[in-house]
Order: structure tokens, then sequence, then C-alpha cells
């Protein structure tokens, strides 16, 4: 269900923290929200949680997500002290056998006990924050009993988890085949939101236009050698946004393997109807007041 098995070793790492700074200190007066992950897991990073720190510190909301299997008391304590806004858990499988399938050489008690030890440490520090998020993938193909989800959902019953979160799985891009038919990209097919309202920077300083792009196939630049205000009006940027608006990404990849592309919108918006509400609760209800780069 995770394209990083396919990225060779070398074109993996970690951002160096000045380079990071130097990222935050160019958009903290644009931005809304950082998040904190991509491509991997970030509780590896060694400089995690002074990363977090620093981007609060330039009045960023700063958002992660983790499968917890090393979320350590101490690095529970960590996260709860950085001032982190929102947290995700990567769960996927509510049972051992389900879980243990999908999560190649994680042990389910023990990641269970990570996220239930660190939810205890919240409750116990009377922490409001971070907002605390379970999530599910649906995985096509794998059907769970009823009773078993609601036994799973009891152990969180008296701590401060704030939702449980089921998401459709999706392709990446087409770079993961999914057990389950996605329809073809066609004129008729959705925008993608991603291009006016987010950049995806990753770990040596690429840019591309979204995160479902985890190959970085379309490099819009890189802020080792750019600003992101050049990268955000380029012209690299400027011909993906007039492509999605009119129609033209049968021949854009990888766009034109996507699925979000073939899912159904509301409201006649760009924006998936299974999205809405989280894209709502977190680009718009967490919305403060800042200059915006125009587009």
């Amino acid at each position: 269900m995770c394209a990083n098995e396919s990225i060779e070793h070398e074109k993996k790492g970690f951002m160096k923290l000045d380079l990071y700074k130097r990222i935050i200190d160019e958009i903290c007066n644009y931005a809304n929200d950082i998040y904190l992950h991509h491509r991997g897991e970030p509780l590896l990073h060694p400089d995690l949680f002074e990363m977090i720190k620093y981007a609060k510190q330039k009045g960023l909301l700063t958002k992660l997500h983790t499968n917890a299997t090393l979320l350590t008391e101490e690095r529970s304590c960590e996260l709860l002290e950085s001032g982190l806004d929102f947290v995700s858990f990567s769960f996927d499988g509510y049972d051992k056998e389900t879980y243990e399938k999908v999560r190649v050489a994680a042990n389910f008690d023990e990641t269970l006990g990570n996220i239930v030890g660190f939810l205890r440490l919240k409750q116990n520090f009377g922490k409001s924050k971070p907002r605390t998020i379970l999530q599910f993938l649906d995985i096509p193909g794998v059907e769970i009993d009823n009773a078993v989800k609601e036994k799973f959902r009891d152990r969180f019953r008296s701590l401060p988890l704030d939702e449980i979160r089921v998401i459709p799985a999706h392709n990446w891009a087409g770079n993961i085949e999914l057990d389950q038919k996605t329809p073809g990209l066609s004129d008729q097919s959705r925008s993608c939101t991603f291009p006016w309202y987010s950049l995806t920077i990753f770990w040596d300083g690429t840019v591309a236009p979204c995160p479902q792009d985890f190959m970085g196939e379309i490099e819009l630049g890189n802020t080792r050698t750019n600003s992101l205000r050049e990268i955000w009006n380029n012209e690299k940027m400027i011909d993906l946004r007039q492509k999605m608006v009119g129609g033209k990404c049968k021949d854009l990849r990888p766009c034109n393997t996507c699925d979000r592309l073939m899912r159904e919108t509301v409201f006649g918006s760009m924006i998936p109807k299974q999205n809405f509400l989280t894209f709502l609760y977190e680009n718009v209800l967490g919305y403060r007041s800042k200059k915006h780069l125009k587009s």
C-alpha cells in the first residue's frame, strides 16, 4: 500500500535542519500549516522536535502523521511538549492478524500500547493539543466484523482521542496497484485542488505540486536554488494549473494515473467528496488570517 519501497536507497534521506529553517523563514508569513511528513516515518528524523518548535515559533500550525511504531514514552513526552497541533496515527488493522499482515515486522500490541500510552500522557498532562486522530485505510478486500471494530474502539472510550477516521485507499498517482477498478481519466474528470493551496518539498529541497506525486515526476524547482515564491508562480506551476482547469491532463504524468481526478466531488468544486470534511476542518476552520501568495 506504500510506494516507499520502490524508492532507491540513495534517493532517501533526512532534510538538513538549516535548509528546513530557511524554508520556514520564507513561508511563515504566507503559509497556514506545515505537514512534517512525507515518504517516510517522521519519528526517525533526529531533529523532528526542534523542527516542530521552530515552526511553532514562526506562527505555523504543525501536523504529523506517524505509524507510531517508534513512539516511546520519551518521544510521546517530547511531542506533547513541542506544541504540535495535530497528530494522526496510521494503524491499519482492528486486530492482530490484519494489522501485522499490513504492517510487516510491526507488533500489534506494542504499537497499540504506544498510542494508548501517548493518550494517557496527554490526559495526565491536561493537554488539549495535539488534536489526535487514529486513522485506518479502507483496504480493498479486507473485511472486518463490526464486533471486532467495536471491541477495538472500546479501548479508547476514556482516552482523549478526538477521532477515529477511515479513509479510502488511494493509488499514489498510479504507483500502487489497488485491488479495485479505477475509472480511466476522461475529459470530464475533475481537477485537483493541490496546485492552488499547497506544495510538497522532499528532503533534498526538490519541490513537487502534491504529495500524491510520490516519485517527484513533476519537479517544479528546488528550494536550494529557488525561492518558494518564485516556484509558486513559475511557468511550470502556471502551466499545471491551466491544464487542470482546462481538463488537459491526459498526457500529464503522474496526474493521468491518479485516482484523485476520478473521485466524486462536492458542490461542483474540485474537492473530492470523501475528503471534504477533512479539507474543511484542516484548511478552512483551522485557518488563521495571513498574507497569502497570489496565484
